[in-house]
Parts: C-alpha cells; structure tokens; sequence
C-alpha cells in the first residue's frame, strides 16, 4: 500500500512539473532589451557596408550574428540576399521565407513591411535559380535505401525533386551493407537525375562477391569521349597536312626562284637593282615554307597522337586502362620526320 501510494504521488509531481514547463515553454521569448538591439544594429550596418563592398563572407557572419540578435525584417533580408550572393540559395530561400512571416515587434513598421515585400519578390526570382536533383535507386526498393545528399539526409522521399545549391554533390545510398554512390554537378536553375545503382544485394548480409560487389560505380562511356578525340584527331591532322602542303609548294617555288636568282648573280651580292623585288619574294617564300613546315609538323603529330590514343568506340569488354595501354603501346612505334619538302610519318598502326 505504501509502494502505491508513492507510486501516485510520483505520478502527479511529474504530470504539475510536465504542465508547468509547456506553459514556460509556450510563452513568447521576452523582447530584446535596447542595448541588444543598438548592439545588433551596430553589427547589422558593419554588415550590410561589407556586402555594399562586395566582401560577402563576412557581410553573411555579421549579418547572421545581427539577426540572431534581432530577428526584424530588415536584417533577415539582408542576411538572404548575402547567402544567395555566395551561392547558398536553399539557404537563402528559406531566410526568404522567414522574414515573409516575422512579425514587426520593433522599428519602423512601414520598413519592416517593405523588406517583407521586398523579400517576396526577392524569393520569387530566387526560385527559379535554385537546382534540383532527382535521386532514383535501381536494384533495390527505394523504401529500404536510406539516402543522403553530401552527407544529410534528404528533405523528401526518394523520386521528388531534391533541391540543392550549385556546384558538386555527393549522393549516397545505404542498404543493409550494400552501398551505391553518385556525383554530379549542377547549375542555377539545371534539374539533373542521380541514379543510384544496387547490385541486387540482400539488406541483411553482404553478396556472394563482397561488400564491394554491392557498389554499383557509374563511369562515363567512353564513346562520346572516343567520338570527340576522333573529330578532334582528325581536324588537326588535316590542318597539319594543309600546313605541309604550303609548306612544300612554297619551298619548291623558292628552289625554283633561287636557281633563277643565283643566274643573275643575286646570291653573290652582285644582284642588279631590278631584281631586288625578286631577292625579297623569294625570302618571303622561304619564311612561310619554313613556318608551314614546321607548323604542319606539330599539328600531324598531334593529330595522329589524338587518333592513336583515343579509346576504341567498340571496345565491348575492354576496360580503359587495357585500351590506353595499347594506345600508348601503338604510339611508340610511331615515328614523325622532317625532310626536305615535306614530312613522314612511318611505323606500324
């Protein structure tokens, strides 16, 4: 009977000291008293001078610290802008939002309800600069994967929209002791999906292969890589054999030029004044045969290394690293000479 009798009174204490701290709890925060508020002025003008200066990092700390101490209108919308000019615009979105719903409980009220609309409009066009990710999972059912997105977990289910700030993103999935990641990199306003490959594996125990065996890495195919090498290889060997070909014609007009002038005694330094034009033509010559050449030369070469090392289009179950090593391995026997008139590529492909 005593046990019990403990026990009830137990029960009521705890029930007054529960009802009495909701009440605490539900109680507004007292209002910030004048110095808090000087103070958080003083640190919100030092703030908004620093991003009038361009200086947005330390406008975003002062401004931060200033609303925290003062949570009006006016501060939080230059706390958002701040955060959107350092490309934290969910941040900033959301700050947005906040100083669309803070009601005025000091200062001017005609200036607090300006920076409110001020920040509806400011959202509005935020908004459609803010990126998104849609994280889909294959091989696995979405429910059981746990995702997170550079390291939090996501803001909503899995095939919804995620929104992200610009830049890179590491997203990650987690199934018993299976694991799939992605990276991607988006833009203001882009919307990119990141597929999240599972092997199959089972939540409770690691797959026939391993840990590793349940981490499904998505590279890059190597075509469009192959494709753009090729186009590119084979632009620049072209160019380098029309380089060649200037290169060669004009040296064969300069030999041809030079016979004739050293017939009239101009290569001896007795060329009579009417051939002057002639001795200058036939350096001009000379210069673009030797620039052609040369020119020609550096381009063939780097056309050709281009085409050699580009990965095959159907390499089928060839990995990389074996196609760069025949690739490298086919360069070396590759030879590019200089030799009068021209060049010559020779060697086995």
């Amino acid at each position: 009977m005593p046990v019990r009798a403990a026990l009830v009174t137990g029960l009521v204490v705890t029930t007054l000291l529960t009802a009495t701290a909701a009440r605490v709890a539900a109680q507004p925060a007292p209002p910030p008293d004048e110095a808090s508020r000087a103070e958080a002025r003083k640190i919100g003008y030092a703030g908004v001078e620093a991003y009038q200066a361009g200086d947005f990092a330390i406008a975003r700390d002062r401004l931060e610290t200033a609303y925290q101490l003062l949570r009006v209108p006016s501060l939080g919308l230059w706390s958002a802008r701040a955060l959107a000019k350092l490309g934290k615009l969910v941040e900033a979105e959301a700050r947005y939002l906040e100083v669309i719903r803070l009601p005025t409980s000091v200062g001017d009220e005609a200036i607090q309800e300006q920076a409110r609309q001020d920040a509806r409009n400011e959202r509005a066009e935020l908004s459609r600069r803010i990126p998104s990710v849609l994280v889909r999972v294959d091989g696995a059912p979405a429910g059981e994967v746990a995702v997170t997105i550079d390291g939090a977990p996501l803001a909503s289910s899995v095939g919804e929209n995620q929104l992200v700030n610009p830049g890179r993103h590491r997203i990650e999935g987690i199934r018993g002791t299976a694991r799939a990641q992605a990276e991607i990199v988006v833009a203001e306003g882009e919307r990119k999906d990141a597929l999240l490959r599972f092997s199959g594996a089972a939540a409770d125990g690691p797959p026939p292969g391993g840990a590793d065996a349940a981490l499904a890495v998505q590279r890059p195919s190597p075509s469009g890589a192959s494709s753009t090498m090729r186009t590119v290889g084979w632009a620049t060997l072209v160019a380098g054999g029309a380089g060649l070909a200037v290169g060669a014609v004009t040296g064969v007009l300069a030999i041809s030029k030079k016979g004739a002038l050293d017939d009239a005694g101009c290569m001896n330094g007795g060329c009579p004044p009417d051939q002057r034009g002639a001795v200058d033509s036939y350096q001009s010559m000379r210069l673009i045969s030797g620039v052609g050449l040369i020119a020609g030369a550096v381009l063939a070469g780097a056309g050709t290394y281009l085409l050699l090392t580009a990965p095959p289009a159907n390499a089928g179950g060839v990995d990389h690293a074996t196609a760069s090593r025949r690739s490298r391995g086919a360069l070396s026997r590759v030879r590019l000479a200089i030799v009068p008139g021209g060049t010559m590529i020779s060697g086995e492909f």
